[in-house]
């Protein structure tokens, strides 16, 4: 009879079914919870490193995109930056250290 314990266990852990598990990211309305894909632009997405999904992108503090490493307040992560090195920002923003060093050659 010992013999046969793991085999039992192995049978009721197979009788989970995923819907089971999936009630338990449901919200109180009893739908699931579906991660929210944030829209970015082709650049973005094609800065990202392989098997980073996009749903870790966030604009950091300079309005340049970032990948989040932790969940912090404020988030903490690396810049994304594009083929040329240069780090991807928000159409119209700049870098905050381009802009510096823009302040500092003019001096």
């Amino acid at each position: 009879m010992i013999r046969f314990v793991p085999l039992m266990l192995l049978a009721l852990l197979a009788a989970c079914n995923e819907s089971m598990m999936t009630d338990l990211e449901s919200d109180m309305t009893g739908q699931p919870q579906v991660p929210e894909v944030p829209q970015l632009p082709a650049n973005v997405l094609a800065a990202l490193p392989p098997g980073v999904p996009p749903t870790v992108v966030f604009v950091d503090s300079n309005s340049c995109y970032a990948v989040g490493i932790e969940v912090t307040e404020p988030q903490q992560g690396y810049p994304l930056r594009g083929p040329d090195g240069q780090q991807i920002c928000v159409a119209g923003a700049a870098p905050a250290v381009a802009a510096d060093l823009a302040v500092a050659d003019s001096v």
